[in-house]
């Protein structure tokens, strides 16, 4: 297994001060149903927290779509520059069920723009 592309403990974000933080300070950005809230950190590489409320559907839906958002992170997460505190929400149920290349393509745009910003 490729060390690069796990999703280890070092890589979540679950310490709610810092979750906090995030959403006090963070740059919101709507990636269509998913929200994201971000903001640059000072450590080696970045974390991520993926919540789904219970609004957005059934237990199944819920799971459902966590697993493609933590899929899609670790798949995509080696192309960021810099290290950032990522916070994923869902906060209403999607229309339709969320498929795989939504959400990977939603991510990787969301990563690429971050790196263009972090260049200029």
């Amino acid at each position: 297994m490729i060390m690069n592309q796990t999703f280890p403990k070092t890589v979540r974000l679950n310490q709610s001060r810092i979750i906090r933080e995030v959403f006090e300070n963070g740059v919101y950005k709507s990636l269509g149903v998913i929200g994201v809230k971000y903001k640059k950190a000072k450590v080696v590489s970045s974390r991520f927290s993926i919540s789904v409320r219970k609004n957005a559907g059934n237990a199944p839906c819920r799971n459902r779509i966590k697993r493609l958002l933590r899929e899609a992170i670790r798949q995509k997460r080696s192309m960021l520059n810099s290290s950032y505190d990522f916070c994923f929400f869902v906060t209403s149920p999607p229309k339709n069920p969320l498929d795989y290349s939504y959400v990977l393509q939603h991510v990787k745009g969301l990563f690429n723009s971050l790196n263009k910003e972090s260049c200029d």
